[in-house]
């Protein structure tokens, strides 16, 4: 079906190169593309490690933001021809220059200046993303593997600490991960974006599948049924793509096991649907109301629903709609299916199936809760923006890693 690629051969040697990983970014980019790398790491890691939003805040401005300006300005022709090399990027500016354009006549209270600024220093963290990561796909593989590790160390201190914060669904800690719902999309997109890796020694694997079952497991145990069907979602595409048979039959037992806890734990169905068809409908009332060019960034809205108003209508396609309007929604989602296709015809590579697999969960993830295109950083934010900026990343250039693909 396609072919494996060079993987290390133990777990430990995956993270021993890490020198001359670091000499290579000195070598191309300096001190700035150093500062960058930890920044662009930290902009999925702080979501687990970060004590408070702002804390998150100033280090991706230092990290991040300024380094990637001073970038901007001194490699111009690096940034250039990234954005030259990939046309989904053309559309994407596109789409950004309306969003900032529709503050124009959004009447938000925040102050114009602030949010063209936040929008700003978002585009920074694009450009750094792209630049860096199709120089450096090593690196950028290793990444994925550290934030999968990590991922699965948050989750089994949480579990452990479970019985003791007497929780009714366990949740991770810190402002970002203070609910089950950010909470179980955060891990459960770190579990699918690292498990394309496997090391090749036994003792190794064990440890890495039961960092992996870690996080499986808390996603299970927040009780949120959006992170759960995401995660079935994905196990299909490895059912009918996934290449070897272990693989095959690892997501066949996982959708099984999906099943019986939709039956054995009652409460998943006793919820309902949480109110989400009244907000649906709600939703697109307003879109009428403003069918062309939305509301605008930053401005809201109130959709009443079981006696409670809310301030979103958990779900992405509706939001965008509401926000930017029809035209605007129906050229990201063109966009988006574009980032799935790219996804798919690189599947041969390791980050090719993970970016795939991540494009999928976000995909389901994306009709159920709340997500917004434009805003500020938060613990869903990955969900949105890490499968379109890695998919920016692939070439035809094999990564470090073995890919749930190839023949048995």
């Amino acid at each position: 079906m396609s072919r494996d690629v060079q993987q290390p051969s133990n777990f430990i040697d995956g993270f021993t190169d890490l020198q001359t990983q670091v000499r290579a970014l000195l070598n191309h980019f300096g001190v700035p593309g150093l500062l960058l790398g930890f920044g662009l790491f930290w902009s999925v890691a702080g979501v687990l490690l970060t004590p408070s939003m702002k804390f998150y805040s100033w280090l991706l401005t230092a990290f991040v933001y300024l380094p990637c300006i001073y970038l901007l300005i001194k490699r111009f022709d690096d940034f250039r021809d990234a954005v030259q090399s990939r046309r989904e990027l053309w559309l994407f500016l596109l789409l950004f220059i309306y969003s900032v354009i529709s503050v124009s006549w959004s009447g938000t209270d925040e102050n114009y200046l602030t949010l063209i600024k936040r929008e700003l220093f978002f585009l920074s963290l694009v450009l750094g993303w792209i630049v860096w990561g199709r120089m450096f796909h090593r690196q950028l593989q290793s990444m994925l593997i550290i934030w999968g590790a990590m991922a699965g160390i948050y989750a089994l201190v949480a579990i452990i600490a479970f019985p003791m914060r007497h929780l009714e669904r366990i949740y991770g800690f810190g402002s970002f991960m203070d609910n089950p719902n950010p909470a179980g999309y955060t891990i459960g997109f770190l579990l699918v974006l690292s498990c394309t890796w496997w090391p090749q020694r036994l003792w190794s694997r064990l440890v890495w599948a039961g960092l992996q079952a870690c996080s499986l497991s808390f996603v299970i145990m927040t009780g949120s049924r959006g992170p759960l069907l995401s995660l079935v979602a994905v196990a299909g595409v490895v059912m009918l793509v996934g290449g070897k048979r272990f693989y095959r039959l690892l997501a066949v037992i996982l959708v099984i096991a999906a099943a019986c806890l939709f039956m054995l734990e009652p409460s998943l169905l006793q919820r309902g649907d949480s109110e989400r068809l009244v907000l649906i409908k709600g939703a697109l009332e307003l879109v009428r109301q403003h069918p062309w060019h939305g509301i605008g960034l930053a401005a809201n809205y109130a959709i009443s629903a079981g006696g409670v108003i809310f301030d979103h209508c958990h779900n992405f396609v509706l939001d965008t709609a509401l926000q930017y309007g029809v035209i605007f929604t129906a050229l990201w989602i063109f966009l988006w299916g574009w980032v799935g296709l790219r996804a798919f015809r690189c599947r041969s590579q390791a980050l090719g199936m993970a970016v795939l697999l991540a494009w999928v969960f976000a995909t389901v993830a994306l009709q159920f809760d709340v997500f917004t295109l434009f805003g500020r950083a938060r613990a869903m934010w990955m969900v949105v923006w890490v499968p379109f900026l890695l998919s920016l990343c692939l070439n035809n250039t094999s990564v470090t890693a073995r890919p749930l693909v190839g023949r048995d």
